[in-house]
């Protein structure tokens, strides 16, 4: 190959090497933010979400436990207090995310706030609770609380029920209790077969090591483990027209 062929053929190379140079310059961002901008755009960050919630806060059924004696339940005392009646319930994503990763089985990660709060009358009762059971021994029975709420509308008392006696506030209601039944799982003993034997040192020995029970299970109505304890006005005010 000749001077001049060299000499051309490096010339070709010289313009094609430009050519990508140029191109690539022409298709790059104008800067490093625009290209954050432009992918950024396609995966948006998760937004909060809430919920409004309504609420009923004038119960008058509370639950204890079936082994307390009704007979031990009486009227304590009335007074005059705020309950929520609609709140908010907030849950952050990313922030729900990060709790998870730092304390999987903690508590749960949504908020709630109060957004309106009602005035309400609290009759509160107290009853002999079961005895307490801790490692340092038992403390025997001792007195516990439920409270009911009514609206202050419905009570027949003129000004405040502060006024009143605890005798005087406590024949206002009725007191009835009643135990629910509920559906249980049970082992269904007709349909289920079990090996016999015996315990060796604390541990459970079959009598025949090739025997295999089955279990069969069913569903059957049972009393409840609490009682439902119902306190309603002997004589509510009726609303005027």
């Amino acid at each position: 190959m000749n001077q001049g062929k060299i000499t051309l053929f490096a010339g070709i190379a010289v313009i094609v090497a430009g050519c990508l140079v140029w191109a690539i310059r022409m298709n790059t961002p104008a800067s490093t933010k625009d290209a954050r901008g432009a992918i950024g755009a396609s995966v948006p960050e998760p937004a909060l979400s809430s919920a409004n919630q309504e609420l009923n806060p004038f119960t008058h059924v509370a639950t204890i436990p079936a082994t307390v004696d009704p007979k031990t339940i009486r009227f304590e005392k009335l007074k005059m207090v705020e309950l929520a009646s609609k709140t908010q319930l907030t849950s952050d994503p990313q922030d729900c995310k990060e709790q998870q990763f730092r304390d999987p089985g903690g508590p749960n990660c949504e908020s709630v706030k109060v957004l309106e709060r009602v005035k309400a009358i609290e009759a509160n009762y107290s009853f002999i609770g079961p005895e307490i059971s801790s490692g340092e021994g038992n403390f025997g029975p001792s007195r516990q609380t439920f409270s009911v709420y009514f609206r202050p509308e419905e009570l027949p008392v003129s000004g405040s029920v502060q006024k009143l006696n605890k005798e005087q506030a406590g024949s206002l209601f009725d007191v009835s209790t009643s135990r629910p039944m509920v559906q249980q799982k049970v082992i269904d003993q007709q349909n289920s077969h079990f090996c016999a034997g015996n315990y060796v040192d604390g541990s459970w020995v079959q009598t025949d090591p090739k025997c295999k029970e089955q279990v069969q299970y069913t569903t059957r109505a049972v009393p409840s483990s609490y009682l439902a304890v119902e306190v309603n006005l002997r004589h509510p005010m009726v609303a005027r027209r």
